[in-house]
């Protein structure tokens, strides 16, 4: 028998197959398992798809990164402004609800006026009788009424189309906020005045004063006093903006003053402020207007203002703060400010003066004629300095 190898030889390297290894091309890559070596050009793919995964994983983290770079600042802004909101929303509330509360307790502890507001204060809830109700019908009540709707009415047109004098539309646009705040402050004063001489002239027995019309004329009469906050709140929010000095009166939301005066509106309509002497509804209506009183007050007054001499000359147009006069300052401190005798003044006229009620409401109505006009030529004069100045030019 022919012997046959039982093994089978491996060839090993010399150093001949060395040299003839490094002329030929050598293989893509070597990997050496058990000493042996193999070209496995496979593993140099692979090892590409992992680099380029790498690569597109390290660019998707690069713009995850950016897009949340961004988006923080801006859900921080969100967070910000829903906070401050929420915080002014429960302010108004908390600050309508005690004013309220605050105006109905006022008079009944004004030192020397208790008493007599005891007798005069007393509530109705639009429900009237012989005994207790007072309600004027002569024409010294009702004629007044008038003539201060025809005064408010012709100061609001006038502070509507107090425009720039070289009717430039950028001056005109810069003061027309101001302009229609004052004009609806003003014609919530017609308004008013305007009902009650309906109602003071045409209802002229109990019964009809405890009709549905009567009603609604005298929420149009006591409502819109209570909602004149509003515009009050507004123009002071204004004023602060264009003469103000920043950072010394908050400014708040736009809607805070109106949602501060749709509730005393609110409360007016639902009887609240209703009194057996409807007469004494408005007064405790002027005293849910201090605060937007005192805001318009402190808009106005809390600056360093330029000295006279300069009001007027070429310099003081570089701005509004020096087109406005200190004359008209002091009517507009004292036009806001100056109803404020009327709430003791009347309990004591009607209690212990010994005048008619169309004497009172004469002498009453004759008082709100020069506070409120003095508010209006004011006004008038804050809109036509806004409208006169020359805005800056804008860099967008």
């Amino acid at each position: 028998e022919t012997n046959v190898k039982s093994s089978i030889e491996f060839p090993t390297t010399t150093a001949a197959n060395k040299s003839t290894l490094t002329n030929k091309q050598k293989p893509l890559h070597q990997s050496t398992v058990s000493g042996y070596t193999m070209c496995s050009p496979t593993f140099r793919k692979q090892d590409h798809i992992q680099k380029s995964s790498n690569k597109y994983g390290r660019v998707a983290t690069d713009i995850s990164d950016e897009s949340s770079k961004d988006t923080i600042p801006q859900n921080n802004e969100t967070t910000a402004h829903f906070t401050s909101s929420l915080k002014a929303f429960l302010l108004v509330a908390f600050i309508s609800v005690a004013i309220m509360e605050f105006s109905l307790w006022f008079p009944f502890v004004i030192p020397g006026v208790a008493s007599a507001a005891v007798k005069t204060y007393e509530p109705a809830w639009y429900k009237y009788d012989v005994d207790h109700t007072e309600f004027d019908n002569t024409a010294w009540t009702y004629g007044t009424d008038y003539l201060l709707t025809v005064v408010m009415a012709v100061l609001a047109i006038k502070c509507l189309m107090a425009s720039a004098p070289d009717d430039c539309p950028k001056k005109n646009r810069a003061s027309l906020r101001l302009r229609r705040y004052s004009a609806s402050l003003l014609i919530c004063y017609g308004l008013s005045t305007l009902a009650g001489a309906w109602a003071h002239q045409h209802f002229t027995s109990i019964d009809s004063l405890n009709t549905m019309r009567f009603r609604v004329l005298w929420y149009l009469c006591v409502g819109n006093v209570s909602f004149a906050s509003c515009y009050m709140g507004l123009i002071g929010r204004e004023v602060q903006q264009v003469f103000g000095v920043q950072g010394v009166v908050p400014l708040g939301p736009w809607w805070f003053w109106p949602a501060y005066g749709s509730y005393m509106a609110a409360a007016c309509g639902l009887g609240y402020i209703s009194f057996k002497r409807p007469a004494c509804d408005i007064f405790i209506a002027g005293i849910t207007q201090f605060p937007s009183t005192f805001y318009c007050l402190a808009t106005l007054g809390l600056r360093k203002w330029p000295s006279s001499k300069t009001v007027g000359d070429s310099t003081s147009k570089e701005s509004p703060i020096g087109l406005v006069r200190l004359s008209y300052r002091i009517m507009f401190y004292i036009g806001f400010i100056g109803n404020a005798p009327l709430l003791p003044m009347y309990p004591l006229l009607v209690q212990y003066s010994g005048l008619s009620l169309a004497g009172i409401n004469t002498i009453l109505h004759s008082w709100l004629m020069i506070m409120w006009g003095l508010q209006g030529i004011s006004l008038l004069h804050l809109c036509k300095a806004m409208s006169s100045y020359k805005p800056k030019a804008s860099k967008d």
